[in-house]
């Protein structure tokens, strides 16, 4: 477990999976995140009482007009995103600009790239990150091409 997974369930957050076989989100006490087993972990604020209580009666996310996008859009979302990257924070990225150089070229990336994702998980706090998640007027703006 990372240590910004830690800070979500101090914050009050419960992790689940998703079984991909009945396709419902289940609580777990393992971490495991892995392309052979599970992917990502979604965690679910105590006070989401919506989400947690589709949870507990079964609901599939297949279901979408008693599992809708709008109940789902509530939770976190930490695990694997792009090929040979390590777990990240998924869902919702705060936004980011990193320049950098690419192939000799300097290029601006945003927060769709895993590398920035992790950049900024290492830069700033958690604090910081958790509040620029859900305010999209802050950007996380950091120039690597500096030493």
């Amino acid at each position: 477990m990372t240590a910004f997974e830690t800070f979500l369930m101090d914050k009050g957050y419960k992790k689940f999976i998703l079984n991909c076989k009945t396709m419902k989100f289940e609580p777990t006490d393992k971490h495991i995140i892995s392309t052979m087993v599970n992917l990502d972990h979604t965690y679910v604020h105590e006070n989401n009482k919506t989400f947690l209580k589709k949870i507990e009666d079964g609901v599939s996310v297949m279901d979408n007009i008693n599992f809708s996008s709008a109940v789902r859009n509530k939770s976190i979302v930490f695990g694997l995103h792009e090929y040979k990257k390590p777990a990240t924070l998924v869902y919702p990225r705060p936004r980011i600009k990193i320049k950098r150089i690419r192939d000799k070229k300097e290029v601006i990336e945003n927060e769709l790239y895993d590398d920035s994702m992790n950049v900024v998980l290492s830069m700033f706090s958690y604090d910081e990150i958790f509040k620029a998640m859900y305010n999209k007027k802050i950007i996380f703006e950091i120039d690597l091409t500096k030493e």
